[in-house]
């Protein structure tokens, strides 16, 4: 009986260790990389991105080809028409 204990207590902490290696690291990542989107830094250059983005579309002649211009209408179109159903 006292091997079976000290088995099943090896097995639960290396599997504990397993799972913060692995899948714990991953969490960890996505974590890290959402507390730093939300700082007022990084919220500050997505800004300027978005600006220059914008800025840049308007200097051209034509922001859509055909394709996203169908593609987009038809968008549109459905869901103003799920809205209308709404009603």
């Amino acid at each position: 009986m006292k091997i079976f204990v000290y088995k099943v207590v090896f097995i639960m902490i290396s599997l504990f260790f397993l799972f913060n290696f692995t899948v714990g690291y991953q969490i960890r990542k996505i974590e890290d990389k959402i507390i730093n989107i939300n700082s007022a830094e990084q919220i500050n250059n997505i800004k300027a991105k978005l600006r220059k983005e914008m800025n840049s579309a308007i200097n051209k002649d034509k922001i859509f080809n055909e394709d996203d211009k169908l593609l987009i209408n038809r968008f549109i179109k459905k869901i103003i028409l799920e809205l209308e159903l709404d009603k």
